[in-house]
């Protein structure tokens, strides 16, 4: 988690470069479907000819190990996307809790962080 001597107050253009750098992250990140629908169109195809060409105690374990092989990434994508995405979320400079979605929109609008109810931004004159 971040620890709260790396962060201090926000100032308000600083929580919004931080939204948009989580807004950034998750269409990038999330955004992989032209290569996965490849790989998933190349495993039907394989699957289908081991049907034809095996018998079908082979091509189930086949299958199996072909299923394995394609959610084995997509799981440890979806962890890594997840990690960087709530490393880049900001967090409240007093308790600590991460502001993130209803949290994050709450101290945009009010200034204050809604876990404790304290200030979280530092207003610039």
């Amino acid at each position: 988690m971040n620890s709260l001597a790396a962060h201090g107050m926000y100032t308000r253009e600083q929580l919004e470069l931080r939204r948009t750098a989580v807004k950034r992250l998750e269409r990038r990140d999330g955004g992989a479907g032209g290569r996965d629908r490849r790989a998933r169109r190349r495993a039907l195809i394989f699957i289908r000819w081991a049907e034809a060409h095996f018998p079908r105690r082979s091509a189930v374990a086949l299958e199996g190990t072909i299923f394995l092989a394609f959610v084995a990434p997509v799981g440890w994508l979806l962890w890594r996307m997840q990690r960087r995405i709530r490393a880049a979320r900001p967090v409240c400079p007093h308790c600590g809790v991460l502001l993130a979605e209803l949290s994050e929109r709450v101290a945009v609008a009010t200034g204050r962080c809604d876990s404790w109810g304290g200030k979280s931004l530092h207003e610039v004159i």
